[in-house]
C-alpha cells in the first residue's frame, strides 16, 4: 500500500474521533395524555347537617298497665295483626280479687251504714254531722270498690286500634309494674320520619318546609317535609327531634338520614363525576407534580346539586381527574381545565 492512502485512511479515523457524539436516550419519556380535569373549589354557603332517624308509624303504642303483678299469658307475637279492644295480654287477678271482695264489703256495709244513719236523722235520733260522716265514709268506699274494678279492667290489655304487634317486652311469669312497657302496636297507617340533631337547628327549621332524605342502605332519596320540631328532654345535652312525612310504603325501622340546613360555612366541592367507589371506600384522581395521576382516598358529605362535598383528603385547589371511569392510578397524563382555566 502506497504511503498516501495509509495517510487518508489514519486522516479520516481522526476525523471522526473528533465528531461529538449524537446522545442516545434508551428510556423516551412517555407521551402525556390529556385528560379532562377540575379544580377543587371552596364555596361558602348554607350548612348541611346529616341527622340519622328511623322511619315509624304515625301512630304507634307502647301498652303498659297500671297495677303490679305476674304477666299470666301473652297472646300475641310480633308481626302480628289486632283489632281494637282484643286482649294482648292478661296479669294475674289473685290479689285484684281479693282486693275486689274486701272493696265490696266495705261498700255493702258503708252503704247499711248510711241508709240506717238517714232513718235516724228522719226520726231527730241522729245529728247532722253523723249523716254527713256517713255521707263521707259510703262516697269513699264506693271511690275504693270503683278504682278496684278500673285495675281488674287493667289485668287485661288490649290494643288501642287497628293494627301490627311491632314488638313484645314480657313473657309469661315475667313480674309487670305500674308503667312498665308490655307490647307495641303500630297503625298499619301513616308513617313518619323522626331524627334527632343538635338543638342550634331549631331555628332554620319549620313546619311545612322540605328536606331531603337518604332512606335504607340503598340511600334511596326522597324529598320530605317537617311536621313538627320538639325539644329534647335532656337539659345536660340539649337536642331536637324532627318529624318528617313519609310514604306509607316505607317499612317502620327502616334507618334514614335526613339533610337539615345549618349555618353558613365553607365547604369543598367535586364534580360527581370524579368520585371512584371501592366497597366502602371513595376516592378521586388526583394530578401529581410529577404529572401523574394518583388515586386519592376521600371522605364524601352531602349532595349539592351536581357536586358533592368533600369532607377531607383534599385541599382547595388541587386538580382532579373529571371523569374517574376514564383515569387510573399512575397514568401519566395533563389537565385539561374545564371553563377556560390553565
Amino acid at each position: 500500500m502506497s504511503p498516501a492512502p495509509r495517510f487518508l485512511g489514519l486522516l479520516g479515523v481522526a476525523g471522526l474521533a473528533c465528531t461529538a457524539a449524537e446522545p442516545i436516550d434508551r428510556h423516551p419519556s412517555p407521551k402525556l395524555e390529556d385528560v379532562p380535569a377540575a379544580r377543587v373549589t371552596e364555596v361558602r354557603g348554607a350548612g348541611v347537617y346529616r341527622a340519622a332517624g328511623t322511619v315509624r308509624a304515625a301512630r304507634r303504642a307502647e301498652l303498659s298497665t297500671r297495677v303490679m303483678g305476674r304477666v299470666e299469658s301473652v297472646l300475641v307475637r310480633p308481626g302480628d295483626a289486632v283489632r281494637r279492644g282484643q286482649v294482648l295480654l292478661t296479669i294475674e287477678r289473685g290479689s285484684l280479687g281479693a282486693a275486689q271482695q274486701q272493696a265490696a264489703s266495705a261498700l255493702e256495709l258503708a252503704t247499711t251504714n248510711l241508709r240506717r244513719t238517714e232513718r235516724l236523722y228522719g226520726d231527730s235520733a241522729a245529728p247532722l254531722v253523723q249523716l254527713e260522716a256517713a255521707r263521707n265514709a259510703h262516697a269513699q268506699a264506693a271511690a275504693q270498690a270503683r278504682s278496684v274494678q278500673a285495675d281488674l279492667e287493667y289485668a287485661d290489655v288490649r290494643a288501642p286500634f287497628d293494627g301490627t304487634v311491632a314488638s313484645r317486652m314480657v313473657d309469661p311469669g315475667v313480674l309487670a309494674g305500674p308503667g312498665q312497657p308490655l307490647v307495641v302496636v303500630e297503625d298499619q297507617g301513616a308513617r313518619e320520619i323522626v331524627v334527632t340533631g343538635p338543638d342550634e337547628l331549631r331555628e332554620r327549621l319549620r313546619p311545612g318546609q322540605e328536606v331531603a332524605v337518604s332512606v335504607g342502605a340503598g340511600e334511596r332519596r326522597v324529598t320530605a317535609r317537617v311536621l313538627a320540631v320538639v325539644p329534647g328532654a335532656d337539659p345536660g345535652s340539649p337536642t331536637l327531634e324532627v318529624r318528617l312525612t313519609a310514604a306509607a310504603n316505607l317499612s317502620p325501622g327502616l334507618a334514614v338520614v335526613a339533610e337539615l340546613p345549618a349555618r353558613e360555612r365553607s365547604a369543598l366541592l367535586v364534580p360527581r363525576s370524579a368520585l371512584t367507589q371501592r366497597g366502602q371506600l371513595q376516592g378521586v384522581y388526583l394530578f401529581a407534580p410529577d404529572s401523574t395521576l394518583r388515586l386519592r382516598w376521600v371522605r364524601a358529605g352531602g349532595a349539592r346539586g351536581e357536586s358533592l362535598e368533600i369532607v377531607s383528603g383534599l385541599q382547595s385547589g388541587d386538580v382532579i381527574a373529571l371523569d374517574a371511569s376514564k383515569a387510573r392510578d399512575g397514568l401519566r397524563a395533563r389537565p385539561l381545565l374545564t371553563g377556560g382555566e390553565d
